[in-house]
């Protein structure tokens, strides 16, 4: 049986199926928390007693809750070797110094979302949270087409 590839040999890039598995759950993670924010500010159902959230509100915060959780799965899966590796090499640090705080700026607010016991805190902690998490999605973006090789220009 061959060892699982998590890095290219002598690179600090992923295999094809490891990125692919950091890019979808981080997809999985904006959509999940864009959702939420779509129903909490601007889905508003109509009842008897007059104005409430919608339903679907809750479920978008728990998916995006088990999603937070996968990912960092795949934080930590990145960790000791794409990481190490990427910063001994000193390939492409800014980018990844920039995911890398916008993921413990995520990490920390949702920690303080989750258990801030301020009701007059966790509105602010939220739109940190949901800010920063906006900016993420570019910054990977930018993070993985930096790190893409390109092709060489052969000299005629």
């Amino acid at each position: 049986m061959s060892p699982i590839r998590y890095l290219r040999p002598g690179t600090a890039r992923l295999s094809s199926r490891h990125e692919q598995w950091v890019l979808g759950i981080s997809l999985a993670l904006l959509i999940t928390g864009v959702l939420w924010l779509v129903f909490h500010y601007f889905v508003i159902v109509q009842r008897d007693f007059g104005e409430s959230r919608h339903p679907m509100e809750g479920w978008w915060l728990r998916l995006h809750g088990a999603t937070a959780m996968a990912f960092l799965v795949v934080l930590g899966s990145l960790l000791p070797v794409h990481i190490d590796r990427a910063w001994r090499s000193r390939k492409i640090r800014r980018t990844g110094v920039a995911v890398i705080c916008i993921v413990i700026a995520l990490v920390l607010t949702g920690y303080g979302l989750y258990y801030a016991g301020s009701e007059e805190l966790r509105p602010w902690i939220s739109a940190i949270h949901w800010g920063v998490g906006l900016i993420g999605a570019p910054a990977l973006t930018l993070h993985v087409l930096v790190g893409k090789p390109r092709p060489h220009k052969r000299r005629v």
